[in-house]
């Protein structure tokens, strides 16, 4: 037999009627081909996951920088560089061009322009800059301002009592203004026939000259001209008896634009009312762009230039944030040299000081993005880990079903190796291309740039079903075993496994957890690695924990149902325990999917709730006013406006008190503070300041709280006591004064102040209480209107948390967690369904016997729940207290401070309606794929079963 049987062997690889390899994997292909199927597409789905989530939180980091950036004003945001220098000359045409060492043509340009050479060096200073630094600045602008104020008295008839021009020059001028009236200001200066070189002008011969060729020239903004009643060609004369000329008007193109806030009073009168002295006024008159900076002698001149800046320059990722962040103090630190003396010709090196407050917003947008960032790894590590279950189920449900001919080929001589390609070549047939197809349409749903490391981590996700198919198929012949579940293991790596998991979890929960003992801090940027890896590794060892312990209480159960007269609860849990049809993996997908949805539920409520108290301590009141004083007349107004229940007042003593705890003295600001307050925060939902504050304090003490800039021993010491009131008790220590965010000292009640004979001043931090379903919006319009033009910078809570609400970061991670519970959810009911159909054909067998022996249709499905409830029942409570345990500990170790606004770490909430609704969804959830299976169950051919058991 075995010479005849080699040719032909031959004969069948040569021929085309032989059963080849490829045409093998065909042939089981297209004989079942929905289970690769869907496998294929679940690959596909984690490929467009992995590729969709970064990009989306790079728009969501990128949408909510720019959000946090230009809401700052200019002066805030821009990078401003500022100095002096005395100019001599107020142009170029004073010298002759062989004076300066010039040529004719660049002497004229000077005289044209003679800014030409610091715009150049404030072009190069920004190209200099490294990437993302350079990319944010635009060219910058610049305004020369003589330090000599123009101060004169307006008719009696403009209702000002004076006014002061700041005499500016600004280079670009007329880009930036439209002409009213009157012409633009020629370059005119005081004595100008002593300046040798200067022609007398066109027309007139030398020594002739005309009246106002001495008066330099301005134009006002037409707001200004009108209300100081001026028209063009009116001569001021200021209080020392220098005057200029009104050559035109102007308004502004933009009136939004950020440039005015730079250049005081250049688009409207600035007013500074005073009731005792009067009404003044003060705005900017521009002489002509071609004017250095001088009416004739030598004059100081402070010199402010700026760059612009674009937030929509960089992606937002928190490492190029962090790098703009140290970027930005290198160039604030470093000495650059703007115009060289040489270039300069009437002073040495001019060299701006440069500075900018974006700084402090950098920071809290990195701690921002390093939380946002984390978040979503631990969030979206959940469904991720239930797709690799699933995923493995999968490949194992295609090889389950292949059993038999994988079996026959194993008869035939196939080496098990060749199977492993085999199935491994199919699984790449069927990961690549739903790879790639799911990564490009990521970027088809969001646009943006691809890193080439996301290619990558589309490439390992093509492996996954090669991998995981391979690694399902048995050894040998694939004969069938029991697989009964056991605490042991014949495997002894299995255990090294396990005890390192529980290890690395145990390790970086503690590392975690004394974050704050050790005093080392997150990395500056990118996602915090150990807060992220952490909850993850809690998963993995709560998993192997449970699946260890699982099989003592489940044999015990079948111990326990083995006596009772009925045969189905006894039969599932037998099953359960000896044919788990998917093993320990379906407790793995059970689990991850669980704590994923009560993880995205306590820590969206946490942060919400976080928030809210960040708001409240920040505003002090539903609503804040600050700047105007708070006298009795503007409070009895301020509590007659509708929806009014109290109103209040903060103010700072301007005075500095000495604190004394047993011979050791230190200095603390004192706040003052109305006693109105107290019924003002009545309707706070967070406890602000305490109510022993304004109560008569133990003993005749007083009673303070203590505020951030003195340590929190204070608060316990005993003899302490406060120059200007005496004997003090501490009754509270504040991380901040509600209201007066940066406020540092002491706080205390501004009538036990008056009583020792101190005084203070007014109120100027305004708290305004609501009454009892009065709407803010309409109560803070009420305010505004009683208040008038002295109405202040008027905030509300409602303002601020509905500016949290719509901030990009907040939706984004709203949705990831909405997003995230479901696709876990829906994962989890795919991964029951696909254990129930890996168990389906020995569960077939055995319900064909039983049917037949009298076992009845409702008794069929209930053994199949029977099956698979214990290991889901199990494993939803581990879930559940995972999901608890997580938020826990990652409060302890992750600074989310930069989500919630506030200036300490928010409180753990465990809001019980919210958890209700979500362990309901989770147990319904697990009900359906547990009825899913069991209808399932209920459609098996019993026929067909016992036919196929006979054929064996």
């Amino acid at each position: 037999m075995g010479r005849h049987s080699a040719p032909s062997r031959r004969t069948g690889r040569r021929g085309s009627g032989g059963l080849t390899a490829g045409r093998l994997g065909g042939r089981q292909f297209t004989a079942d081909p929905w289970v690769s199927l869907g496998l294929a597409l679940l690959i596909g789905l984690v490929a467009l996951l992995l590729t969709a989530v970064p990009r989306a939180l790079s728009d969501v980091q990128s949408r909510q920088l720019v959000q946090d950036v230009t809401s700052l004003s200019a002066a805030q945001r821009d990078v401003v560089g500022t100095w002096n220098r005395t100019v001599e000359v107020p142009s170029f045409q004073v010298w002759a061009p062989d004076l300066v060492g010039l040529g004719e043509e660049e002497h004229e340009e000077l005289v044209q322009d003679p800014w030409g050479p610091f715009r150049a060096g404030a072009d190069r200073i920004r190209v200099e800059q490294p990437p993302p630094l350079r990319d944010v600045l635009d060219p910058a602008q610049m305004v020369a301002e003589l330090n000599r104020p123009f101060s004169w008295v307006p008719q009696v008839e403009s209702d000002f009592v004076s006014a002061t021009f700041t005499l500016t020059v600004d280079p670009d001028l007329t880009s930036h203004v439209e002409l009213v009236d009157g012409d633009w200001p020629a370059l005119t200066y005081r004595d100008r026939e002593s300046f040798s070189g200067v022609s007398p002008g066109p027309g007139r011969e030398e020594g002739e000259r005309e009246t106002g060729d001495d008066v330099p020239e301005v134009m006002l903004s037409q707001d200004a001209a009108d209300r100081l009643l001026l028209e063009v060609g009116d001569v001021i004369e200021d209080v020392n008896g220098e005057t200029v000329l009104l050559s035109g008007t102007y308004r502004v193109s933009n009136p939004d634009d950020p440039r005015w806030q730079h250049v005081t009073a250049a688009d409207r009168l600035g007013i500074i009312p005073d009731p005792d002295a009067g009404t003044s006024g003060f705005a900017a008159a521009f002489l002509s762009p071609q004017n250095r900076g001088a009416l004739g002698q030598p004059a100081t001149v402070d010199m402010r230039l700026w760059y612009p800046i674009d937030p929509t320059g960089i992606t937002g990722r928190s490492d190029e944030v962090a790098t703009l962040r140290t970027q930005l103090t290198t160039l604030m630190a470093q000495q650059q040299v703007l115009v060289p003396a040489a270039e300069v010709w009437d002073g040495p090196d001019q060299i701006p000081v440069f500075s900018a407050d974006l700084a402090p917003t950098l920071d809290r947008i990195a701690a921002q993005q390093r939380a946002t960032s984390s978040l979503i790894a631990v969030v979206a590590a959940g469904p991720l880990g239930v797709a690799l279950a699933v995923a493995a189920l999968g490949a194992r449900l295609v090889v389950h079903r292949r059993r038999p001919a994988l079996a026959m080929a194993l008869a035939r001589g196939a080496a098990p190796t060749q199977l492993r390609t085999l199935v491994a070549l199919e699984g790449l047939v069927l990961g690549i291309p739903a790879a790639v197809l799911g990564h490009l349409g990521a970027t088809l749903l969001l646009p943006g740039s691809t890193p080439w490391w996301r290619w990558a981590v589309t490439a390992v996700v093509a492996l996954v079903p090669s991998v995981t198919l391979a690694a399902s198929l048995d050894d040998a012949s694939l004969l069938q075993r029991r697989t009964d579940l056991s605490g042991r293991s014949s495997s002894r790596w299995r255990w090294v496994v396990e005890l390192a998991l529980v290890g690395l979890a145990a390790l970086s929960t503690w590392r975690l957890l004394d974050r704050g003992a050790r005093g080392d801090d997150a990395a500056a940027s990118g996602v915090d690695l150990l807060a992220a890896a952490t909850p993850v590794l809690l998963a993995l060892a709560a998993c192997v924990i449970t699946l260890r312990l699982y099989p003592l209480p489940l044999a015990a159960l079948t111990r326990a149902l083995r006596g009772r007269r009925s045969l189905t609860p006894f039969l599932g849990a037998a099953r359960a325990l000896r044919d788990p049809a998917g093993g320990l993996v379906p407790a793995l997908a059970v689990v991850l999917g669980t704590a994923i949805a009560l993880v995205s539920a306590v820590l969206l409520s946490t942060v919400t709730r976080g928030a809210e108290v960040a708001a409240w301590e920040n505003n002090g009141a539903a609503i804040r006013v600050t700047g105007p004083p708070l006298t009795d007349d503007l409070r009895e107004r301020l509590e007659q406006v509708d929806g009014v229940a109290a109103v209040g007042g903060i103010a700072d003593s301007g005075q500095t008190a000495r604190l004394d705890a047993d011979g050791n003295r230190r200095a603390a600001r004192v706040w003052l503070v109305d006693e109105a307050v107290q019924r003002v925060q009545a309707d706070a939902p967070v406890d602000l300041l305490p109510a022993e504050l304004f109560a008569a304090g133990a003993d005749g003490r007083a009673p303070i709280a203590t505020l951030r800039s003195l340590s929190a021993d204070d608060d316990v010491s005993e003899g302490l006591t406060l120059s200007r009131v005496g004997d003090v008790e501490v009754v509270a220590h504040l991380p901040e004064l509600p209201g007066a965010a940066h406020a540092g000292g002491v706080v205390v009640d501004r009538a036990v102040w008056e009583a020792t004979g101190s005084s203070g001043p007014l109120a100027n931090i305004i708290l305004i209480g609501l009454a009892d379903g009065a709407d803010a919006d309409q109560v803070a319009a009420g305010v505004e209107h009683t208040m008038g033009e002295r109405s202040g910078v008027r905030t509300t809570v409602a303002e601020q948390l509905r500016s949290f609400t719509q901030a990009p970061v907040t939706e984004g991670l709203t949705r990831l967690f909405v997003g995230a519970t479901i696709i876990s959810g829906l994962l989890t009911v795919l991964a029951v369904v696909v254990v129930q159909l890996m168990g389906s054909a020995a569960r077939a067998r055995l319900l064909a016997v039983l049917r037949t022996l009298g076992l009845a249709p409702a008794q069929t499905r209930a053994l199949t729940a029977w099956e698979l409830a214990p290991l889901l029942v199990v494993s939803t409570v581990v879930g559940g207290l995972l999901g608890l345990t997580i938020p826990w500990v990652l409060l302890r170790g992750l600074d989310l401070t930069g989500l919630t606004g506030g200036p300490a770490q928010p409180a753990l909430l465990l809001d019980p309606v919210l958890l209700a609704l979500v362990l309901g969804a989770v147990v319904l959830t697990v009900l359906i794929a547990i009825a899913v299976s069991a209808w399932l169950a209920g459609r098996t051919n019993l026929a067909q079963a016992l036919r196929v058991g006979e054929e064996r």
